[in-house]
């Protein structure tokens, strides 16, 4: 009998989380205390977020203002993923244009062509997300220079939405969500829109394509939303954009792969459970992953705020709030072996 289990950051008791490879620990250790006769293969895995490779257990360096992890993945061998410098939670633009160029040069020396993978999400960044481009001349001459310098990298964009830049459910839409009757919110996110159209009708007839399918404007694509205009800013220089971000790092790590018709049910552990973080997290993507194999996904979380219809419409079996802590992490842990293994 085996059980597979993906584990990201959990909120602990107090200002500081559970590391993604802690919680997996202590997973593994209340899963073998409840059910010792089950084969767990644990996974740890970042949220997509700025902090993602965090969760990678690869050698470190840097590259300018950027923290870069060699990732040992199935998926891109050879690849990094970045990080902000020390315990920074948002990306600087500047800091992770100097971090990119200098990875660039090094490629370029070496003669070889680089993934990286710059996991953004969807939170704030720290400044302006055109800042990416560099200041002096016109925002497309800049970004045709950079375009040129970068083009010994892939780079991996990862988000955790699928937002456009613009539009009605554009960038400019989170700022009102929830806050529709709030008039300096709508006047701000008004103001946005103006800006990001006027910075969208330059750079998009520079780096757009005419595509048979989807949108032809970058700035109507899926995910260049993300991270107030970062994802934008991003692909605008050559990188490619993944919404699922969820699903991109468990690919790697080899989930999809362990997942088979032995599993008895397949356990995501996430920070939190909301219907945005069901929609675009770790619990739905596996849901898509384990329904190729017929398993049951259950999500176990410090918090859920979901309910069983949301749940059932991610193809999630069931929904757990074990509260804050590493100790209620691993009374939940136990309480869902017993639940969902057979006791031998």
């Amino acid at each position: 009998m085996r059980v597979v289990m993906v584990c990201q950051e959990w909120d602990g008791n107090g200002p500081f989380s559970v590391p993604a490879d802690s919680a997996q620990e202590i997973s593994l250790l209340a899963w073998g205390t409840a059910a010792p006769h089950v084969d767990v293969h644990a996974f740890a895995i970042g949220d997509g977020g700025p902090r993602s490779a965090d969760a990678v257990a690869g050698s470190r360096s840097r590259v300018g203002g950027v923290e870069l992890v060699a990732w040992d993945a199935t998926l891109d061998g050879g690849a990094v993923m970045a990080a902000p410098r020390g315990t920074e939670t948002r990306w600087n633009p500047l800091d992770l244009a100097s971090g990119l160029m200098g990875l660039a040069a090094e490629a370029r020396r070496g003669g070889r062509r680089q993934t990286v993978v710059v996991p953004v999400g969807n939170g704030d960044c720290a400044g302006d997300a055109t800042g990416l481009w560099g200041v002096g001349a016109s925002l497309a001459q800049n970004v045709a220079a950079m375009r040129s310098t970068l083009d010994v990298l892939d780079i991996v964009v990862l988000t955790t939405t699928d937002r456009p830049l613009l539009g009605f459910h554009g960038m400019s839409s989170a700022l009102r969500d929830g806050r529709e009757s709030d008039a300096a919110v709508s006047v701000a996110a008004q103001a946005q829109e103006e800006r990001w159209t006027a910075i969208a009708r330059e750079i998009d007839a520079e780096v757009s394509r005419p595509m048979l399918l989807g949108a032809n404007r970058l700035s109507d694509q899926a995910g260049t939303g993300a991270a107030t205009g970062l994802a934008y800013c991003l692909a605008a220089v050559g990188g490619r954009l993944v919404t699922d971000a969820a699903g991109y790092l468990m690919d790697a790590v080899g989930v999809t792969a362990a997942i088979g018709d032995d599993v008895t049910v397949v356990v995501a552990l996430a920070p939190t459970l909301t219907p945005t973080t069901l929609d675009h997290g770790v619990a739905s993507s596996l849901a898509r992953t384990a329904s190729a194999a017929a398993v049951p996904v259950v999500a176990v979380a410090p918090e859920v705020h979901v309910g069983k219809r949301d749940l059932m419409a991610a193809g999630v079996a069931a929904a757990y709030e074990a509260g804050h802590g590493e100790n209620a992490l691993g009374d939940q842990i136990r309480r869902v072996a017993q639940t969902w293994t057979r006791l031998d």
